[in-house]
């Protein structure tokens, strides 16, 4: 009888043990007791793309706003002083050895099976047959239900060039050469100023065919992580106003930046006898003034320290490529032409994930509602696959890792007409994203896209779910987090430990946005019922 149990389990395959696969991993376990589950990971570790990490490394979003829900190691807390630079983001190894805090504390390390590499998936009947290798041998297995998690970093997109493309910067130690890094987001500024660190002796070129909206780690508000002012009172407002508004704060900040330290009494403070302080400042202005419009309300770059680099003259920016020899460029004002001739280019243009390749072309991104819930297959899921516009992916994950597992235990009904909804989110998207391929990858906000998956599991933090004003106003105006919602891992004298950054004038100045914000609201979703109607 045990084994005529055992056989008639069913199966869940997760694919990638990295934050997102992980996370799942421990909320199927949890919810899902009759199930048998299995990770596959292909390498011998847990630690995902963001676990494995370089000396010197210093995330962009900070660990508050970063852990799980359901494995609080951090608060909201900022440490001022000389010892604690960046204390509140992870630094060096750090998220990989939370990641593997979680994996031993949660004992998950006996269903993650390393070394498997999966190849191939093919649908069966009703069941996904997934062909793996493992120590250089072919396993094929059949499952019920699939989850996808390994994620949009799985190699950067290639480019035809006659010039050598370096893909990774760790696999060759490259000095002395002339670089042109291609691509604007963090991964671009991230890897060009690693390859521009002085003891290399590289000329490094940055290519962007449009500007940036670079955001600070510390603001000059209160000198605090930018990721503390970012609360949902001021996500509430319509994205229209707050892009509007915002995009005219970050150039008084940029403009006003040692005013603004004053005003608020900044504790972390632009040091001003640094004499590269205004070509710092001088090419911040540049790049957010290029990135007005529609790509500055899309791009948010947080990997501020690339500045340094750029002030030192170590980061070279330039415009677009003038053919596909990649040997001459604009420069940045498009006014005229630069000889470049570099040794190296490094195209940081966004990344490919291998779905499509080991789906042979059955699973693609843009067949899934959401971007975690497929519109014809009931039983296949995708975690990770959503790009963070503001935001981070393990955040994200988590939340739709809880929709996720919680829809195969049946606690969330498949919505009945997903296609319709599906097709409207997808309209929705190639309109506001239309220079991203929403084919490959789902494009999101991260507070806006938490909170509608929240309402659909009916955990969002609404004042009739808390029952308590004080905690209500306190969730409005904290630092976002997962930590908010209203599930099994809610902790309310946690979320009362938390502090509260933005200042008093901020909050008032967003409750008077507030009244215009309301009407203005109402009448964009009237129009857009009726664009869905006709």
């Amino acid at each position: 009888m045990k084994a005529e149990a055992k056989k008639m389990r069913k199966k869940l395959a997760i694919i990638g043990a990295g934050s997102g696969g992980l996370v799942t991993l421990k909320l199927a376990l949890d919810q899902l007791p009759d199930f048998e589950v299995c990770c596959f990971e292909k390498t011998a570790v847990t630690l995902g793309s963001w676990g494995r990490t370089y000396e010197g490394f210093v995330s962009t979003s900070t660990k508050y706003t970063t852990q799980f829900s359901c494995h609080r190691k951090y608060d909201s807390q900022v440490r001022f002083g000389a010892d604690e630079e960046y204390s509140e983001f992870f630094r060096d190894n750090e998220y990989g050895d939370y990641l593997q805090s979680f994996v031993e504390e949660k004992n998950l390390g006996d269903f993650i099976y390393k070394n498997h590499d999966v190849q191939k998936i093919t649908k069966k009947g009703d069941m996904w047959e997934l062909s793996m290798i493992c120590e250089g041998e072919l396993k094929v297995q059949l499952f019920d239900y699939l989850v996808i998690s390994t994620g949009l970093a799985e190699k950067p997109k290639a480019i035809k060039s006659p010039v050598k493309t370096l893909i990774s910067f760790d696999q060759e130690q490259v000095s002395g050469k002339k670089i042109v890094v291609i691509g604007g987001g963090e991964s671009a500024t991230d890897i060009a100023n690693r390859l521009a660190s002085p003891n290399l002796k590289n000329q490094i070129y940055l290519s962007l065919k449009t500007g940036i909206r670079v955001s600070p780690r510390y603001h000059p508000i209160k000198g605090v992580p930018s990721d503390f002012l970012r609360n949902r009172f001021l996500i509430s407002i319509h994205e229209d106003i707050r892009n509007a508004v915002g995009q005219r704060f970050v150039e008084a900040r940029i403009k006003h930046q040692e005013k603004f330290e004053r005003f608020f009494r900044s504790k972390k403070k632009m040091r001003q006898e640094d004499p590269l302080t205004d070509r710092r400042k001088y090419w911040d202005k540049k790049l957010t003034k290029r990135a007005k419009g529609h790509l500055f309300n899309m791009f948010h770059n947080k990997s501020d320290t690339f500045l340094n680099a750029v002030a030192e003259e170590r980061i070279h920016i330039i415009g677009d490529k003038i053919d596909e020899s990649y040997d001459q460029y604009f420069d940045f004002d498009n006014e005229k032409k630069i000889q470049v001739s570099p040794d190296y280019i490094v195209p940081m243009i966004g990344y490919e994930s291998n779905l499509h390749e080991i789906s042979e072309g059955l699973v693609e991104v843009k067949d899934f509602f959401l971007g975690c819930q497929h519109v014809d297959y009931q039983n296949i899921f995708l975690v990770g696959f959503a790009r963070p516009i503001i935001g981070n992916i393990p955040t994200i994950s988590e939340t739709q890792a809880r929709y996720i597992v919680g829809s195969i235990a049946g606690q969330y009904q498949r919505p009945s007409n997903i296609k319709k909804q599906h097709h409207i989110d997808r309209d929705s998207l190639t309109k506001r994203y239309p220079k991203l391929n929403t084919n490959q990858m789902y494009p999101v906000d991260m507070v806006p896209y938490c909170n509608r998956l929240a309402n659909k599991m009916e955990t969002y933090p609404s004042l009739k779910r808390l029952k308590s004003v004080r905690r209500w106003i306190k969730i409005l105006l904290s630092p976002f987090s997962t930590m908010h919602y209203f599930d099994e891992d809610f902790d309310p004298d946690y979320i009362d430990k938390q502090k509260v950054y933005s200042p008093l004038i901020i909050t008032a100045l967003l409750v008077l946005i507030k009244f215009f914000d309301i009407p203005y609201t109402k009448i964009k979703n009237i129009s857009a019922s009726k664009n869905k109607n006709y």
